[in-house]
């Protein structure tokens, strides 16, 4: 595979993966851009930073293309770590895990019940865990 390219994906018609495991292969019709597994935390990160930036460019007043519904969710205890993992099922197949220091997680619940009590807009209710 080529390293170091810049490709332009301006639709996904499919994606899969390739016959090792190593790339996920994102098809847009014509052309096949592979991306080796190691970029996906990186990807992770930068892709909501990403949405972010565009929507200020674009002056999009609601972030509906940014959120993602969680079909259910699943909590557990790293072994042997100070650490809970918290897995968000988005579809039969696709899940989304957070990893969490256990110090964080009554401000996580706080800001949780605050956040399902209240009665104002989603944006005043953004709370920073640090």
């Amino acid at each position: 595979m080529a390293e170091n390219v810049t490709a332009i994906v301006r639709q996904i018609s499919s994606a899969d993966l390739s016959a090792d495991g190593e790339f996920l292969l994102i098809h847009d019709g014509s052309a096949t851009t592979a991306l080796h597994r190691s970029v996906f935390n990186d990807l992770l990160v930068a892709l909501p930073n990403a949405m972010e930036k565009i929507q200020c460019i674009d002056k999009s007043q609601a972030p509906s293309f940014a959120l993602m519904h969680a079909r259910g969710c699943e909590v557990g205890r790293l072994d042997g770590t100070r650490h809970l993992v918290i897995r968000f099922r988005l579809s039969k197949t696709a899940s989304l895990s957070f990893m969490v220091p256990c110090e964080q997680i009554p401000g996580i619940v706080e800001a949780l019940e605050t956040a399902a009590h209240h009665e104002a807009t989603p944006s005043s209710l953004a709370v920073r865990l640090q």
